[in-house]
């Protein structure tokens, strides 16, 4: 007779449930599942046995390799299914625990479970796709975001354990590198903001808060030449570790559209805080979509007040050569066979933002003599 179990997988997330019954097995944990009724396919058979078991709804995704025998004349065959509905509720368990890729030994599984665990730990590690940023990779699994390394990647780090020391709020924590190779960070909750649609309360914070990390990242001063995405070079005295892409696609909100944090470190390296604001000012107005003059001195007004202590002015007379030297970055990353921004071809980068600066260069002294027409 064929029983069924089901692995389900949520966010990067395996449920283990521990038995109860028989006394033989209780305590030791398992797959939620049970034998298949005449007239039910395998899969119907699992998404029965979780609803009745657990009382949520699951989606079977495949079939894992291999099988094990049971008692006689029983046989498991286990699929893996992800969670649609509800909240998994012990009914015929005593227990259950949602476990990460590095945390499927810390239970002790049923000798027949534990066979198919190799094969779910990559399905695990695959975890679930990230929104947010543009040159893509990013995942959540659990608690966790992994995102790709690189070269630059100690440097990065090195910057979040400085940041976490000074105590700066909104910012992922360094947690290690995992099986893959990824970084492993932890989760900011939340969803970032569609790109370029930003309401007017997101860029105040927003630029709170980049005002803090500026303060924060002062005294982080590498010695000699570090190896960032962009440049491999040391400081020079007037600068800063700029964060180089704080934008609506990078800030991450809560339900009620208050600032949780800033994702998305990889670009950051050596700078002036003009970079960090003209980069925001393109974003954040946006300066790459003609919102009309107008509205777009009004909300360069609200950004540099946010932040305070800088002219309006002098923010918008840094936008060009900052977003043109992201077109070199991006140009030269691609041309070397960076992954990342190989990501941004895809979606047409590095050619659409050189046509949107064209226009911005177009409409840029209307936007000038706009500002002069208020405070500066």
């Amino acid at each position: 007779m064929l029983v069924v179990g089901v692995a389900i997988i949520d966010q990067g997330r395996l449920l283990a449930t521990r038995r109860v019954l028989p006394a033989e097995l209780a305590g030791g944990w398992e797959f939620p599942g049970g034998k298949v009724d005449p007239g039910e396919t395998s899969e119907q058979s699992g998404v029965r046995e979780v609803a009745e078991e657990l009382g949520c709804a699951v989606q079977v995704t495949g079939r894992l390799g291999g099988e094990q025998q049971l008692r006689a004349g029983f046989v498991l065959h286990v699929y893996a299914a992800r969670l649609v509905g509800g909240e998994p509720t012990p009914r015929v368990h005593d227990a259950l625990r949602w476990l990460g890729p590095e945390e499927l030994d810390e239970v002790a599984w049923l000798s027949a479970d534990r066979p198919f665990l190799g094969e779910l730990e990559q399905l695990l590690l695959d975890g679930q796709s990230l929104p947010g940023g543009n040159v893509g990779g990013a995942v959540r699994i659990g608690a966790t975001a992994r995102r790709p390394t690189g070269p630059w990647t100690p440097a990065v780090h090195a910057l979040l354990d400085h940041l976490a020391t000074a105590g700066l709020d909104g910012v992922p924590r360094v947690l290690g590198i995992d099986a893959r190779g990824r970084e492993v960070l932890t989760y900011l909750p939340g969803r970032t903001c569609p790109d370029g649609e930003a309401p007017d309360h997101v860029i105040v914070e927003a630029m709170h808060w980049l005002r803090r990390y500026h303060a924060a990242v002062r005294d982080f001063r590498p010695t000699g030449s570090v190896r960032w995405r962009f440049s491999d070079r040391s400081m020079d005295r007037d600068e800063i570790i700029c964060h180089h892409d704080v934008a609506p696609y990078n800030v991450v909100v809560d339900e009620s559209e208050r600032l949780v944090g800033v994702i998305d470190w990889d670009v950051a390296g050596p700078g002036h805080p003009l970079d960090d604001l003209a980069f925001s000012a393109w974003n954040f107005v946006p300066l790459w979509r003609d919102v009309g003059v107008r509205e777009s001195a009004r909300r360069l007004r609200l950004l540099c007040a946010s932040y305070g202590a800088i002219r309006p002015s002098d923010v918008l007379a840094g936008v060009v050569p900052r977003i043109s030297g992201a077109v070199a970055n991006i140009t030269a990353g691609q041309a070397a066979g960076d992954s990342g921004m190989a990501n941004l071809a895809a979606v047409g980068e590095p050619g659409r933002t050189r046509v949107a600066l064209d226009h911005l260069i177009a409409v840029l002294p209307g936007i000038e003599q706009e500002l002069g027409r208020g405070t500066p």
